[in-house]
């Protein structure tokens, strides 16, 4: 999901299928190859495709999934020249995604971060680029992949930084490398292009070695979004159009020119381009105007040139004859063309005022460069209500919130062999059309016959934990951010929201932080819901604080078929965590909840009055996030974020776990292990009441090669008074979490892997064939102790094998 959303054949002549084009996370196109037109027609015909096709859950291990399909942000699709069938996806929460069979099914793969653009070799069809916190290369069509730039020579391995564990190249002369656009010749595969910024300092690079060597051709200001070849160019003398933000580098017979924008234009938002076999054109196209991506005020336009930028002409007036006149300009989002097709192209649009009371959002699509346009997808919004576009196929995300909430697509991907073939993304959906955009498909979920949407591997939601019903195992649920909270009643099989008109308030609905279901007392289940989303990361907090959170308590006496709130005592805030005390009487059970920036919450009566239980915990807003009791004595923990960003520790901001005796009447706070202020869970071992166990997040180092330090998983033998440090490679530990059945403790973090302890934590091992980048916890199948459920932060539910798969293949093998 984005950063803050609360409240996307046929034979043609060699000239064309020479035509490369790269784009840089404004858009992803596909560069058509030279290759035999019986070749983009077949599907699933090669070895690559045949292994995925073979594996039912679609990857190189005994991993699967559990969920719905879709929910989060999805950018960047790219279409493959090769075969129309074999496509690309990102997620801004890391996960990048590959269909074999037209969008039936995707296989996730990691690259450490998200992935802003794919580069197809226009010649092998096995070779495929990919864009993440370095540039990676595939030669199995994106089965595995290696580090291509910087080379791995160079590279003396990655650190691991910040709230979000994000990472960085380490280099063995210190340096910073990015590589922002990237191209391979039409003609040759060896031969390379590439914007690349070395700590800060863009350049235009070439390479006629396939990567063995760079050299510098010219100086290039920041900002670069697109390289794109003229294929009718001479091979040693390329035509080459290195596309920014507010202007285009032009080389044509060797001489550079910089070419500005259209007229009144500060900056075009994305490019898309192509060449044109009829008119021997290179085709290039732009939009520019305020939108998601540009919060600026500029002139609103789609933009024409054939010359290279040499001059330009505004082609948006074909849309906005289906406007009322006179009305705000609609806002163009996403750009596409066919690189084989330039002729063709289409637009994200939104805002477009159609009636009085209507404006609609969608997709356009022009077959004559875009001098005359058709709304091909029609979501309309009036007053009353949003009406789907007719020929959109239905999903979950229209059925539970209609049209508004995906939007229209933050990118658009077109075959480059096939103009009719386009894929879109949005808030959350990936969704295609085959036919020009006579129809629409989603291509994220599928429909059970009787039950609700099972995923097609598309998983990019953020959730917080899997909750089984006690009474009935078929029963269970996934407490989410954005999408809020989902239910399944065959076991896991498929899913339906469960939160639409059954008492949840609508401004809680976006996450629900935790459930629990009363062990005793069929259909009785507490959850804590809120109108904010992403906690406890900071970017939900650092700019405007906690005073305006929305949320609260709800009990359900039906097994979550109807809610009713109960904190009415607390009033408004982010719920996080609550926790039943089973030594209370069923009919007026004890309860406790943490609030974020509240603290803690106490109920003698099942929820029906609350009072503050803060004494002894320092601070006016603490971060309450998790607390647990030692079910021997009652003892509580509480578990308090902290505020700090900066790496400083021994202040105010610091985290810090509380222990209570007396039922939260009052706190003493307990010693964190030396170095440590980011505490995020804890566990107590049911075998010796004495000895706990501590994850946290390491705290920011100085230097930009420097990790984090002060996280990972500590122990203590006495009760918290002293800690040792039992795993520290990991520094970015989200949960701890415990199987009784078999002795075993799990933990899981930010850094591609969860962890598996069968001797009470003294050591751990990688559970291998997990490798998501954000992981949160790792929740044991009561049905099966050999299963678990790893929860993530934007990669859906992974399903697999306890111990892990010793022969799972890695996405990354060097």
């Amino acid at each position: 999901m984005m950063y803050l959303k609360n409240i996307r054949r046929f034979a043609i002549s060699m000239s064309v299928l020479s035509v490369i084009v790269v784009f840089s996370r404004q858009a992803c196109l596909a560069s058509p190859p030279q290759v035999p037109s019986e070749d983009l027609q077949k599907i699933g015909s090669d070895k690559a495709e045949q292994q995925h096709a073979a594996n039912p859950n679609g990857r190189n291990d005994a991993w699967g999934f559990v969920g719905f399909g879709g929910g989060g942000a999805m950018f960047y699709p790219a279409v493959s020249p090769h075969n129309v069938d074999r496509a690309f996806v990102s997620c801004d929460m890391t996960g990048s995604f590959a269909t074999y069979n037209g969008g039936k099914s995707w296989r996730m793969f990691n690259l450490r971060a998200p992935v802003d653009y794919y580069v197809f070799d226009p010649l092998d069809s096995n070779t495929v680029y990919a864009n993440s916190l370095a540039l990676f290369k595939s030669t199995d069509r994106g089965n595995t992949w290696s580090l291509f730039y910087p080379s791995p020579s160079s590279v003396s391995g990655y650190v691991s930084q910040g709230d979000h564990a994000n990472e960085t190249v380490v280099t063995k002369d210190s340096t910073i490398r990015k590589v922002l656009a990237f191209a391979v010749d039409p003609a040759n595969s060896k031969r390379l292009y590439a914007a690349i910024s070395i700590d800060g300092k863009s350049g235009f690079y070439i390479s006629m070695d396939g990567g063995a060597s760079w050299k510098m051709d010219r100086e290039l200001m920041d900002n670069t979004k697109n390289i794109f070849i003229n294929p009718r160019s001479p091979s040693n003398n390329r035509t080459i159009y290195i596309c920014q933000k507010n202007r285009v580098y032009k080389r044509e017979n060797g001489i550079w020119k910089i070419n500005r924008l259209a007229d009144n234009v500060k900056e075009i938002n994305q490019f898309t381009a192509g060449f044109d076999q009829k008119t021997r054109q290179f085709i290039m196209y732009g939009i520019s105007g305020t939108s998601y991506f540009n919060a600026a005020t500029d002139n609103s336009g789609i933009h024409y040139t054939a010359n290279g930028g040499d001059s330009w002409e505004n082609r948006q007036a074909g849309i906005l004859k289906w406007g009322q006149k006179g009305s705000t300009l609609p806002e163009w989002r996403s750009i596409a063309t066919s690189a084989g097709h330039p002729n063709v192209v289409y637009v994200s649009y939104a805002n477009l005022k159609v009636h009085a009371d209507t404006t609609s959002i969608g997709v356009a699509r022009s077959e004559d460069y875009g001098k005359t346009w058709k709304l091909t997808w029609k979501d309309d919004l009036t007053k009353n209500r949003n009406i789907v576009s007719k020929n959109f196929e239905s999903e979950w995300i229209n059925e539970r919130f209609g049209p508004t909430w995906g939007e229209n697509p933050f990118s658009l991907g077109v075959s480059p062999t096939n103009p009719d073939v386009c894929y879109a993304t949005d808030f959350g959906r990936t969704v295609k059309t085959h036919n020009g955009g006579k129809s629409w498909e989603q291509v994220f979920t599928k429909h059970k016959e009787g039950g609700g949407w099972t995923s097609r591997g598309l998983e990019v939601t953020t959730s917080y934990g899997v909750f089984f019903d006690p009474f009935d195992q078929r029963h269970l649920f996934i407490a989410n951010t954005d999408i809020g909270l989902m239910e399944s009643n065959d076991g896991g099989e498929s899913w339906l929201s469960a939160t639409k008109d059954n008492g949840v308030p609508k401004a809680w609905e976006n996450s629900t932080y935790w459930m629990e279901f009363d062990r005793k007392v069929k259909g009785r289940v507490w959850a804590v819901m809120s109108g904010t989303h992403d906690l406890p990361r900071p970017k939900m907090w650092r700019k405007n604080g906690v005073k305006d959170y929305q949320g609260g308590v709800l009990v359900s006496d039906d097994a979550g078929k109807s809610w009713r709130p109960v904190s009415k005592d607390i009033g408004e805030g982010a719920m996080t965590h609550i926790l039943v005390d089973y030594a209370s009487k069923p009919e007026s059970r004890t309860l406790f909840v943490c609030v974020f920036g509240k603290g803690v919450y106490k109920s003698d009566d099942g929820g029906r009055s609350w009072q503050q239980k803060n004494k002894g915990i320092v601070g006016k807003e603490p971060f309450a996030w998790r607390i647990m009791q030692r079910e021997k004595d009652s003892t509580l923990f509480l578990i308090v974020n902290r505020r700090s960003e900066d790496g400083s520790i021994g202040n105010e901001e610091d985290g810090a776990i509380y222990r209570s005796g007396d039922g939260a009447e009052s706190w003493t706070k307990l010693a964190l292990p030396d170095g440590t202020n980011g505490p995020t869970s804890l566990a107590i071992d049911p075998e010796n009441d004495q000895r706990l166990m501590l994850s946290a997040w390491g705290r920011k180092g100085k230097g930009k090669f420097l990790p984090d330090h002060g996280g990972g998983i500590f122990s203590s033998a006495d009760d918290g008074k002293s800690w040792k440090q039992i795993l520290q490679q990991d520094q970015h530990i989200h949960d701890i979490t415990y199987d009784s059945r078999i002795k075993t403790f799990y933990a899981c973090g930010f850094n591609g892997s969860a962890y598996r302890s069968e001797d009470m934590g003294n050591s751990w091992a990688r559970i291998k064939g997990y490798n998501f980048k954000w992981g949160k916890r790792v929740d044991p199948d009561p049905r099966d102790p050999e299963k678990v459920f790893v929860v993530t932060f934007g990669g859906g539910i992974w399903y697999g094998p306890a111990k892990g798969d010793e022969a799972a293949q890695e996405d990354i093998i060097k």
